[in-house]
């Protein structure tokens, strides 16, 4: 039996100005309740994103390299990163956002 390969990962390239978004967004997060859906919507983000970062909606091309800018949403979570292919790197630079979760109407309608 032939020994599976392991895919080629992207390395990920994160600006500091995202790292601290998303430290705010993590509290933001937290103090209305979406606390544990970010953590795993953020480690499910950054596992895709070292695999397959082609999941995301494409928006814009790259003028330079292969590749394009595009967007992901895994809720809570939306960030617009960049995948150039040539050079297997995703870089984020666009401070991620943090969207409302889906949730259940009451019969109060609240």
């Amino acid at each position: 039996m032939e020994k599976s390969e392991t895919p080629a990962t992207y390395h990920l390239a994160i600006s500091q100005a995202v790292r601290q978004r998303l430290t705010e967004l993590a509290r933001e997060a937290a103090a209305r309740g979406d606390g544990l859906a970010f953590n795993a919507a953020l480690k499910q983000f950054l596992s895709r994103l070292a695999v397959y970062p082609q999941f995301g909606d494409p928006q814009i091309d790259l003028v330079v390299g292969e590749g394009q800018i595009r967007t992901g949403i895994i809720r809570p979570l939306s960030i617009r990163y960049g995948v150039n292919e040539e050079k297997r790197i995703v870089f984020c630079a666009t401070l991620p956002v943090l969207l409302p979760m889906d949730r259940p109407k009451t019969e109060t309608g609240e």
